[in-house]
């Protein structure tokens, strides 16, 4: 038997463009970038945030607890724009935290990147903890190319140590996430649309105290969010993700005003929302057939999206 080969590349090798390939993938999935700094990010972030003077942040994100990272990443070694921009954004909008991702940090960046995490040392409520991570793409022979994040620099000891708590919280399977909910009709309700989800043929990805059901769709890696529902009973609607804003790919099915009303009218949401959460205890049985029959659509409108870019066609992109 043939032993299957472990590759590393470089990001560009797998992803040809930073702003168009590459962020929008670490967008959509960053858990896995917060399972590498031990931080518990949401599945899905904002991407190409503007700032004043006309520059942008690559993504702002937002920890279980509400606060914000700012996430700025980039091809190559890491230069002083990405680092100084990400703590603009950063002490401007009080975050809790900046990221900067690149294949390669110097010396002399660490060593800057120490001094706001000894800061935040004195003042937690005010400082501003940073990691750089260092990413290589990886992929078993020839399947697709996956991100692998490790952190260089990360906060220190006290810090460390309450990122490093949280994330021994976190699930490690859909059971495990279950048993977690606040009821067990809320917990049955849950597994039976999960179930029903696998069962179609999608996918799933579980997150620190949250499941995401995917499907193929248009977009770097193939393949995007449709909702998330959390362990008490919240469920998550994209609707920014739907509109393009981490894929750059607009799925018109999803941005009609016939759309929008009809999930509003399910979900109880007023219609302005771009991350749209529910209320903890949404989750109910009687609710399983309307939220897959819900999920099932996005889907079907992510399926024609990906079929129509296939074959050259426009999908009513920008």
């Amino acid at each position: 038997m043939t032993m299957a080969k472990l590759v590393f590349g470089r990001l560009t090798e797998a992803w040809k463009g930073e702003a168009s390939d590459f962020t929008p993938l670490l967008a959509e999935q960053l858990d896995s970038l917060g399972e590498a700094i031990g931080v518990d990010l949401t599945a899905v972030g904002k991407s190409e945030v503007a700032t004043t003077g006309g520059r942008r942040i690559d993504i702002v994100a937002q920890g279980e607890d509400g606060s914000e990272f700012v996430v700025e990443n980039q091809d190559g070694r890491a230069d002083h724009d990405h680092l100084t921009r990400g703590l603009a954004y950063a002490v401007a909008r009080h975050a809790r935290g900046l990221v900067v991702v690149a294949e390669e940090h110097r010396d002399e960046f660490r060593a800057v990147a120490q001094y706001p995490n000894d800061l935040a040392e004195l003042d937690r409520e005010r400082g501003i903890s940073v990691w750089l991570v260092e990413a290589k793409a990886v992929r078993i022979s020839d399947s697709p190319w996956a991100p692998l994040f490790s952190a260089v620099v990360e906060p220190n000891q006290f810090t460390a140590k309450v990122e490093q708590a949280k994330q021994a919280e976190r699930v490690s399977s859909l059971d495990e996430l279950f048993t977690q909910f606040a009821s067990s009709d809320m917990a049955a309700a849950a597994e039976a649309v999960v179930e029903r989800w696998v069962a179609a043929g999608y996918r799933r990805r579980l997150g620190p105290n949250y499941v995401v059901l995917e499907a193929p769709g248009p977009s770097a890696g193939g393949i995007r969010t449709v909702v998330a529902i959390f362990n008490d009973g919240r469920v998550l609607v994209p609707f920014s993700a739907y509109a393009g804003t981490n894929s750059g790919i607009p799925i018109p099915a999803l941005t009609s005003s016939e759309f929008r009303v009809k999930a509003d009218r399910l979900f109880g949401f007023n219609g302005t929302e771009k991350q749209a959460r529910t209320g903890p205890g949404w989750l109910a049985a009687d609710r399983v057939d309307d939220l897959f029959a819900f999920c099932f659509d996005v889907a079907s409108a992510y399926k024609i999206a990906l079929e129509a870019e296939t074959n050259g066609e426009s999908t009513g992109n920008v």
